[in-house]
């Protein structure tokens, strides 16, 4: 289905403007991710800074996922209303607020603020980018294009690894927000002027009284009604939403507490970490379109990799420290096919509410990230203030969660079996 434009350009986009359509998205989801990911590296100092605990470093750093959350709703909407390039060039200003709000707190309420209006403004890199991609490239290249997303993703997770390790010292974390505040205006400039205005949306003729009643909010009610959002929902919130927490916090600790490793080395592994994950992604840009040939689908291919994701968790919990350090790795290499799942998520829905199915989906990562992330840091200090080392409440925090995370993977397969038939596959919604 052709999206209504303006002055509609070639459909599908090709040559240059594609490529630059591309980077101007994959810039902004470069920072968004390593803005998600950089209190893994600074957590340390940080808390040495501002004499916090385990407890307020998982809040502090949740306020992300709060603020990145509570955008998903109203994201759908403008998403769907006024496009992506007006969308996430909105937010990404708010964004550039956050990072300078953080980079001079010097509390934690001010800290929580600019983390949250970081989670503002950051909400949408992902998103508007898979909702344009729907409606302006070719089906069987969204697989592809949203594995090259998480690609950039994952370098931005990257250089807040080593590079920020090694900028401690000079510019402080302060000043490494500071440089991510400068990044960020530049991505605002980047996503408004770069990519075309005759691709926004035409805006649906909507009556104020409409959009007083919360019209806009109704139109996602079959969405999460659907069988294709109940039967992702538990994964979603704490496979997916789990991965995120791990990755962008508690996988330091993980390193630190579990495997013995010094500060310094936990930066290296989190590089090494989002290297695997780097060619994860790289393999599946190659691998889905290889078995879409031979009529296993992406959404299957990524439900049967993510119960790996599972397995090479458990088993990084239990096994001795060298083979439980190649298990993080090869859950990281798991984990990938996440997103493959929620870029095909979209597809079961029509281009006029593509933007409110992409962020319903997202809202649930996210709500589960803010969750994990939060909740084992509140459990690591219960479970001390009970008498165990930091290592043992950390072990028995990460079983708490893959206790919830197997029972969300069974729920995925058997869902199909318990939901009636006519809730799936709603490409009628309107």
């Amino acid at each position: 289905m052709r999206p209504q434009a303006t002055i509609p350009p070639h459909y599908p986009l090709q040559g240059w403007l594609a490529i630059r359509v591309f980077f101007c998205f994959a810039f902004g989801y470069l920072l968004s991710y390593g803005l998600r990911a950089v209190n893994a590296v600074i957590a340390p100092t940080l808390m040495a800074d501002l004499g916090i605990n385990n407890a307020t470093l998982g809040a502090v750093s949740a306020a992300y996922f709060v603020g990145f959350f509570l955008m998903q709703l109203p994201l759908g909407h403008w998403l769907d209303q006024y496009g992506s390039r007006k969308s996430e060039s909105f937010l990404l200003f708010f964004g550039f607020l956050g990072a300078i709000c953080f980079a001079i707190a010097e509390s934690i309420p001010t800290l929580s603020l600019g983390r949250g209006l970081i989670g503002v403004g950051v909400s949408a890199c992902l998103m508007s980018a898979l909702t344009y991609f729907k409606r302006w490239f070719k089906p069987e290249h969204q697989s592809t294009l949203a594995s090259g997303m998480l690609m950039f993703g994952t370098a931005g997770a990257m250089l807040m690894t080593i590079p920020v390790e090694m900028s401690l010292p000079f510019i402080g974390w302060r000043g490494v927000f500071l440089v991510m505040a400068g990044l960020l205006f530049l991505s605002v400039v980047f996503i408004y002027f770069g990519i075309p205005s005759s691709t926004d949306p035409t805006p649906h003729k909507e009556s104020q009284e409409a959009v007083k009643n919360g019209g806009w909010l109704k139109a996602y009610i079959p969405i999460l009604k659907s069988g294709n959002f109940l039967q992702v929902m538990p994964m979603g919130l704490f496979n997916q939403g789990g991965f995120h927490a791990l990755q962008t916090l508690w996988l330091g600790t993980w390193f630190h507490d579990l495997l013995l490793m010094p500060t310094n080395e936990v930066a290296n592994q989190l590089f090494l970490f989002n290297l695997v994950i780097l060619a994860g992604y790289l393999v599946n840009l190659f691998v889905p379109p290889f078995l879409n040939k031979r009529g296993i689908s992406t959404f299957h291919y990524a439900s049967v990799v993510s119960g790996f994701a599972v397995l090479f968790q458990v088993l990084a919990l239990y096994l001795p420290i060298h083979y439980a350090n190649i298990c993080l790795f090869l859950f990281g290499l798991c984990s990938t096919s996440f997103i493959l799942a929620q870029s095909q998520f979209n597809q079961f829905f029509p281009n006029s509410i593509s933007g409110k199915a992409s962020t319903s989906f997202n809202m649930l990562i996210f709500l589960g990230a803010m969750i994990v992330q939060w909740g084992i840091g509140v459990l690591i200090d219960l479970f001390m203030g009970n008498g165990l080392l930091k290592s043992e409440a950390l072990r028995l925090s990460l079983q708490i969660m893959l206790v919830i995370q197997v029972a969300s993977f069974i729920w995925l397969w058997v869902a199909p079996y318990v939901l009636h038939p006519s809730r799936f596959n709603l490409k009628n919604i309107d």
